[in-house]
C-alpha cells in the first residue's frame, strides 16, 4: 500500500468517527427526562388490599386530605347500598308488582351512611409536594360492618319486643303504639340488612320477617273490628252539640248491638243546678265523658261543665246553657284525648 493511499484511508476513518460523535452529541442533547407526576396521579397508582374499601383525598394539609379520604370510604358503602337497592327493586318487579316495588324502593333509597368507626380506617399512603397533600385510606369490609352489626342486634331486640306486646295486648293504645314502634323498627332492620348485604354479609331474616308479618296481620284484623260507639246522654240537645264538636268526621256506631273491639264513649250529663242572682238566673250542668272498652273497662274519664245565665227566667238560662255547649274550653281537651284512641 502506498503512503498516499494510507493517508486517504486514515482521513476517511477520522471523518466517520467525528460524524458519529456529533450524532451522539445531538442525540444526547435532544433527550428529555420523564415529567414529575402530580399528587393526584400518584394517588391513582395506590390500591387497597382485596376486600377493602378505598378512599383518596387531596387538600392543602394532611388532616383535610385524611377527612376527604375517610368520606370517600363512607361513600363507597353508600354506593354499594344504592347498587344493591336497585338490584333488589328490579328483582321484585316480576314477583310482587308495581305497588310493592314503589314502596320498597322509596324506603330503601333513603338509607344514609355515617362512618362512626373511622378509627378502623388506616392510611395506606401519603404524598406531599407543591403545596398539595394526598392520602389513600383503606378499611376492611368487616370493620366497616361492625357498627351496623351492633345496631342490627339492638334493633332486632326492639323489634321483637314490640311484636310480642302487639300480639299479647288487647288494649287499643298498646296495639296502636306498638304497631308504630314495630313498623319503624322493621324498616330500620331492613335498612341495616341492606347495608350489611352491600358489604358482603348476608343475615338470615326469615324468622324476623315471619314474626313481623304475623303481627301485622294481627293488627290489621284488630283494626278492622275496632269501632267507636256512643252511649248515654248524647241524645240530649247539649249532648248532640258536644258530639258534633268533639268527634267531627269520625264514623260512629250506636251501642245498641254487639261490641267486639272498640271505644265506647259514655256521656253523663247531670240535672241542671239553677239559682237566682243579681244578673238573673244562672244554671250549671256537670258533664263527664267516660271512655270504655266493650267489656266495660274504663280507659279515661273527662270532665267539664256547661253554664248559662238568663236575665228573666229559668227557661232563658237553660236555653243559654245549651247554646253555650259549643263554646266551652274543655272541648279541645276532649278532642285531643279521643283522637289518641282512633285507629287510622
Amino acid at each position: 500500500m502506498s503512503i498516499k493511499l494510507y493517508i486517504y484511508l486514515l482521513v476517511a476513518i477520522l471523518g466517520v468517527a467525528v460524524l458519529s460523535g456529533c450524532a451522539s452529541e445531538k442525540k444526547a442533547k435532544s433527550h428529555r427526562s420523564t415529567p414529575k407526576m402530580s399528587v393526584s396521579q400518584e394517588l391513582d397508582l395506590v390500591s387497597c388490599s382485596e376486600g377493602e374499601l378505598r378512599g383518596a383525598g387531596l387538600a392543602s394539609d394532611y388532616d383535610q386530605a385524611l377527612n376527604s379520604a375517610v368520606s370517600q370510604v363512607a361513600t363507597q358503602i353508600q354506593s354499594s347500598v344504592v347498587s344493591t337497592s336497585v338490584m333488589q327493586v328490579k328483582s321484585d318487579v316480576s314477583a310482587a308488582g308495581e305497588e310493592s316495588i314503589s314502596s320498597s324502593f322509596d324506603r330503601k333509597s333513603q338509607v344514609s351512611i355515617e362512618l362512626r368507626n373511622r378509627q378502623d380506617v388506616h392510611v395506606r399512603e401519603t404524598f406531599a409536594h407543591d403545596g398539595v397533600v394526598g392520602v389513600v385510606a383503606c378499611m376492611s369490609k368487616s370493620d366497616a360492618a361492625k357498627p351496623y352489626r351492633d345496631d342490627l342486634h339492638k334493633n332486632r331486640d326492639e323489634l321483637m319486643a314490640a311484636v310480642a306486646v302487639l300480639l299479647n295486648t288487647t288494649h287499643p293504645l298498646g296495639k296502636k303504639d306498638n304497631y308504630e314502634k314495630m313498623t319503624v323498627a322493621y324498616s330500620k332492620y331492613r335498612d341495616l340488612l341492606l347495608v350489611l348485604q352491600s358489604l358482603g354479609f348476608n343475615e338470615n331474616s326469615a324468622e324476623i320477617d315471619n314474626s313481623y308479618a304475623k303481627a301485622t296481620e294481627n293488627y290489621i284484623n284488630f283494626k278492622s273490628k275496632y269501632k267507636v260507639y256512643t252511649y248515654g246522654d248524647f241524645e240530649t240537645e247539649e249532648g248532640k252539640i258536644l258530639l258534633e264538636q268533639i268527634l267531627g268526621d269520625i264514623k260512629l256506631q250506636s251501642l245498641n248491638g254487639s261490641c267486639e273491639e272498640g271505644l265506647v264513649l259514655d256521656l253523663d250529663i247531670s240535672s241542671p243546678t239553677c239559682k237566682e242572682g243579681t244578673l238573673g238566673v244562672s244554671c250549671t250542668e256537670s258533664v263527664a265523658l267516660n271512655g270504655k272498652s266493650c267489656n266495660g273497662e274504663t280507659y279515661f274519664t273527662l270532665g267539664g261543665s256547661l253554664k248559662g245565665t238568663g236575665r228573666f227566667d229559668l227557661d232563658e238560662a237553660r236555653a243559654k246553657l245549651v247554646k253555650n255547649a259549643s263554646k266551652n274550653d274543655f272541648v279541645q281537651g276532649w278532642k285531643y284525648e279521643i283522637d289518641r284512641w282512633i285507629m287510622r
